[in-house]
């Protein structure tokens, strides 16, 4: 009895009060096998940069989202939790995200996960494209939230790798039939391709071997990583450092060069930064 008074009680609040459901959204798993691999790239690989040092790796398996978290997603966690991203906030003193004015980065107040590439509002229609405008500790808070977190420098990479040692999960080029991202300039003077200048849909793309989709170009995507200079020594299941300044981003986006897609490429920046090409998914052990 008392049982069925606490759930009237919460069916009270919710209904009565209009307090949020705790909806959450479908996510799509892919299983990532256990295995080993060389993460990093070879010194011969075109615009290698210093920080790829080759070093051996050994996962454990685990769940990946099939394809990068959508704003219809985010908004889902948004209308369940009312939690308030750090453009809304100005954790780090500034309102907004950073927008691509066509020229330029640039920061525009009022930007939020709602907006696309040029800070405009997006229509319904385009709640299938991945969300941006999104800090590294707004995706954290996403990915708790689903039960989940988000993945390790060395989660992503492998995952994106799918069995292969090439630049790319494609191979040795990646053309912009196969990706998002700037075609005007192609890679190792392959052909030029096009520059469609915007995000396109999740899953636009056919995806790599092991079925994941969009984990070149597109949008960027968070990884769980402080940045750091890789060990040269074999790891098994690395998680990098306890702290640091910088967290890492890996895949490339719509408007960077193919080169900034390759699988081994690493960026990174402040976990309070947000901006209109970084995005990210999901992983679960469970």
């Amino acid at each position: 009895m008392r049982f069925s008074g606490l759930l009237v009680f919460i069916v009270f609040c919710c209904l009565v009060l209009n307090l949020p459901a705790q909806k959450r959204p479908m996510i799509e798993w892919v299983n990532i096998p256990a295995g080993t691999f060389t993460m990093g790239s070879p010194p011969s690989e075109v615009n290698r940069k210093a920080d790829e040092i080759q070093h051996q790796v050994t996962l454990s398996a685990f769940k990946m989202s099939r394809y990068e978290i959508s704003v219809a997603q985010f908004k889902d966690f948004i209308d369940a939790t009312g939690y308030r991203t750090d453009a809304d906030k100005g954790t780090d003193g500034y309102y907004g995200s950073y927008i691509w004015t066509g020229e330029k980065l640039e920061v525009r107040e009022g930007v939020n996960w709602k907006c696309d590439e040029k800070g405009n509002q997006r229509p319904l229609s385009d709640y299938n494209h991945p969300v941006v405008h999104v800090s590294w500790l707004d995706a954290r808070a996403f990915a708790e939230w689903m039960g989940g977190r988000l993945p390790t420098e060395a989660e992503w990479e492998y995952a994106c790798r799918a069995g292969t040692s090439t630049p790319f999960n494609t191979g040795d080029n990646l053309t912009t039939s196969q990706a998002n991202y700037d075609g005007d300039y192609p890679y190792n003077n392959n052909p030029v391709g096009i520059h469609r200048g915007k995000t396109l849909p999740v899953g636009s793309f056919a995806s790599n071997a092991w079925g994941l989709y969009d984990m070149h170009g597109n949008v960027f995507e968070w990884c769980n990583d402080w940045y750091e200079v890789y060990p040269v020594t074999p790891q098994n299941n690395p998680i990098g450092p306890s702290t640091g300044s910088l967290k890492t981003f890996r895949g490339g986006c719509w408007e960077l060069f193919a080169c900034s897609c390759r699988s081994a490429q690493r960026d990174y920046t402040q976990k309070f930064r947000r901006v209109c090409f970084l995005g990210f998914r999901i992983v679960t052990t469970k």
